[in-house]
């Protein structure tokens, strides 16, 4: 199942052709594979070492749920802050659907970071039904993010169907980031 996502998104970060999917997906490999030969840490990307060299008065490392609005109305999310510069993504709530990602954030000055993910949306339980390029400039206040931005939708086969706005409003529940 791994290989056939993997192969998705990775025909998806050749059509949307932008450095965060490459980044993206290594992370996924790596992690979700972790004893292969070789396998480099995502800290290894380029947004990794900005995010670890930031000299910012809130760091966004830690786990936080909310919510994500966009024209369709609005869904749970919850996103994983690593200090390695890789970020994760969930969004739904599982019985009807939702999306997980992975992607990178950097600091873009004090208290205010951007972010990209690669987000695979599947039906409950079942197969992908397309593809979210999410974009997202956030603004930290201490225990909570507001992030806004526009989403490039794709269906499954990696077609680009539109684009949206999206804005994110997440509480933090952990300083330390959950698990990809």
């Amino acid at each position: 199942m791994i290989t056939r996502i993997d192969g998705r998104a990775e025909r998806i970060a050749r059509r949307v052709g932008r450095v965060f999917c490459a980044t993206a997906l290594a992370a996924s490999v790596a992690l979700a594979v972790p004893a292969v030969a070789g396998a480099r840490p995502a800290a290894t990307a380029p947004a990794a070492a900005s995010a670890a060299s930031a000299k910012s008065a809130s760091t966004p490392v830690g786990r936080w749920q909310g919510t994500v609005e966009h024209a369709n109305g609005s869904g749970n999310i919850t996103l994983s802050f690593h200090t390695s510069g890789l970020v994760c993504l969930g969004s739904g709530d599982g019985s009807t659907g939702g999306g997980q990602g992975m992607g990178v954030w950097w600091p873009t000055g004090t208290d205010t970071f951007s972010y990209r993910v690669l987000e695979v949306l599947r039906e409950a339980e079942g197969p992908v039904t397309g593809f979210v390029d999410v974009n997202q400039k956030a603004t930290q206040n201490v225990t909570t993010v507001t992030s806004s931005g526009v989403s490039k939708i794709y269906d499954a086969q990696g077609t680009y169907l539109l684009s949206a706005n999206a804005t994110v409003n997440v509480k933090r529940v952990a300083t330390t980031p959950g698990s990809c």
